[in-house]
């Protein structure tokens, strides 16, 4: 009978940490919506993968410490735990983790910048040594005596005036 209240106390305890989690986690969540704007399908997707997720942590920990039976003092010290660290630290862990992603934020532009900078003149360099490869590629035809009619793409020779010859 002892070995039954110590596996309920152990849930109960465990459930109460996973509802204090799961306020940490949803905050983390919050910070990283805050910083990085996002459409409401990706909300959506974030939202369903939260919920999976503590779902199936707290199912593994139902037939871990309370051998799969699921019982309402459970979902109650989750609730429990949610609301303890909602009103006590969430305002301090919320501004914290905004502070953090903002500086992460920062400090990824100039790195951000410098990328696009560097795509943007590599874009530059292939377009002009390309337009020289099409100019050359012209020329070496005009020399070999074959010209490339652009507007139908066929190839012409070059006609040879009988009376210079």
């Amino acid at each position: 009978m002892s070995e039954l209240l110590y596996s309920q106390r152990n849930m109960f305890a465990v459930s109460l940490i996973m509802g204090i989690g799961m306020g940490f986690s949803y905050d983390l969540l919050r910070s990283f919506r805050r910083e990085i704007n996002h459409n409401d399908f990706l909300v959506g997707l974030e939202d369903i993968a939260y919920w999976l997720i503590w779902t199936w942590v707290f199912i593994e920990n139902i037939f871990k410490f309370n051998d799969g039976s699921f019982r309402i003092y459970i979902f109650i010290s989750a609730i429990t735990g949610l609301l303890i660290y909602k009103n006590t630290i969430s305002g301090g862990i919320f501004k914290i983790t905004n502070y953090i992603l903002c500086f992460v934020k920062k400090c990824l532009e100039k790195p951000k910048k410098l990328l696009k900078n560097g795509v943007f003149w590599f874009k530059i360099k292939v377009s002009v040594l390309s337009k020289k490869f099409k100019e050359k590629e012209k020329d070496a035809l005009k020399q070999s005596g074959r010209v490339n009619n652009e507007r139908t793409g066929k190839k012409e020779k070059k006609k040879v005036n009988k009376k210079t010859v």
